[in-house]
């Protein structure tokens, strides 16, 4: 996360934290002239500058990498789509369809995704020597990357909106076509991603097992289920000082 909080608060800067240059350059696409100009302000600028990376500091590749890992970190379900000339308005229309079920589509490149998958379990799969360390690594998501890909995202997980996106991406005639997912620490194929969208959440099946329990007697099981884990611990904790009272001295 301040990997890309700073990288962001570095892109989105006021011209008043870069030194005053010919050359400012307002894309970022030069790292050398922007990391000439930037002024760190907060702590996070610090660390975030201190990095050595195996690109550029600024360079579009580190960002990339950096937007990917935060993609995959802060999301519990990953759609891969590969995507058909999707027109300007159609690209429109979806981005904010698919906004309102509370996921967001990111296009991907190829190339660059692979390369994070490949140090994903990295602290930081942008630093240097990352790409040589991990070349022969192998990631159940790999083959997806063939052809136009992107990645469709959702914050929970909860298979209801999957299913949405899934019915938003029938009425696109194609143009999107889910190829596989990510769902936590899982990986999954298109037949898995379809049984999984009639799955219920996590609330769901955590009623649905209390329910069952209590269906079939277990009354104290259950209660101790719905117990917080530091009351059931004490409890243990006192139940073992009575079987033995030496425990108490």
């Amino acid at each position: 996360m301040i990997i890309r909080s700073a990288i962001n608060a570095i892109r989105k800067s006021p011209t008043s934290l870069l030194r005053q240059s010919t050359t400012v350059t307002r894309s970022f696409s030069s790292s050398i002239s922007v990391l000439n100009e930037f002024t760190p302000t907060t702590e996070e600028h610090f660390q975030f500058l201190q990095r050595t990376t195996e690109k550029p500091l600024f360079s579009r590749k580190t960002y990339l990498i950096d937007n990917y890992k935060h993609l995959n970190d802060t999301n519990q379900i990953l759609l891969f789509v590969h995507h058909n000339n999707l027109n300007k308005a159609e690209n429109k229309k979806i981005r904010q369809d698919l906004t309102k079920v509370g996921a967001n589509l990111t296009m991907l490149k190829n190339t660059l995704y692979q390369t994070y998958l490949k140090s994903s379990h990295e602290q930081d799969p942008a630093s240097a020597g990352m790409t040589h360390r991990n070349k022969k690594v192998t990631h159940p998501l790999l083959p997806l990357f063939v052809g136009p890909t992107a990645c469709i995202s959702v914050p929970e997980c909860e298979p209801f909106k999957v299913q949405q996106i899934l019915k938003l991406l029938k009425n696109m005639n194609e143009k999107l076509i889910v190829v596989g997912a990510k769902v936590e620490k899982s990986f999954m194929n298109r037949l898995q991603v379809d049984e999984f969208k009639n799955l219920p959440n996590k609330q769901g099946l955590q009623g649905q097992l209390v329910g069952l329990l209590t269906m079939l007697g277990g009354v104290g099981l259950v209660r101790t289920l719905e117990t917080p884990g530091h009351m059931v611990y004490l409890t243990m904790e006192q139940r073992a000082k009575d079987l033995d009272p030496s425990k108490e001295e």
